[in-house]
């Protein structure tokens, strides 16, 4: 049997319910009521962090995700989870170490890799955000509206090296 099968505990399964609902804050306390009885169980700490940044409560959120993540390793939902609260409080950099990760539990796409390039670019790193468009391209070649941005960072970048020198 799994463990999204196995069937969760009452209080657990209220929290489940509730969230689905959209009643964010009585979901939360459900599930922080089930983890005062069950403090290491990783699916339930990531659920209380995805009620948590549904919410927009991100940064706590974060506290969850990145405690789920060392419970749970590296689940395909943790590792989702943890990437979008990154990206939520413009943690870039922390977003694209999730990476390789990602991309051996088969859910690393260009969508993700653009968005994180995204945030690295708002942030002003650029190094990183052009090595993330690469290797967005390196998955998908075919992306006609990356290559002018590629060059529109490749040229900031220059322009940067020729200022500091």
């Amino acid at each position: 049997m799994t463990e999204e099968s196995k069937e969760k505990p009452e209080e657990y399964q209220r929290a489940l319910d509730a969230a689905e609902q959209g009643h964010y804050p009585e979901a939360l306390a459900f599930i922080q009521s089930y983890l005062e009885t069950s403090p290491r169980d990783a699916e339930a700490i990531n659920d209380a962090g995805t009620i948590l940044w549904c919410q927009g409560h991100s940064h706590e959120a974060l506290s969850y995700l990145e405690k789920a993540r060392q419970l749970g390793h590296n689940s395909p939902e943790i590792l989702w989870n943890l990437f979008e609260a990154y990206l939520s409080v413009g943690r870039g950099l922390e977003a694209v170490k999730l990476f390789d990760d990602m991309e051996r539990q088969g859910i690393l796409h260009v969508d993700i890799l653009n968005r994180a390039a995204t945030v690295l670019i708002d942030s002003g790193n650029l190094p990183d955000a052009l090595a993330t468009l690469e290797r967005s391209l390196a998955l998908e070649s075919r992306q006609a509206i990356l290559e002018p941005i590629v060059e529109i960072v490749r040229h900031k970048m220059a322009v940067q090296q020729a200022s500091i020198v």
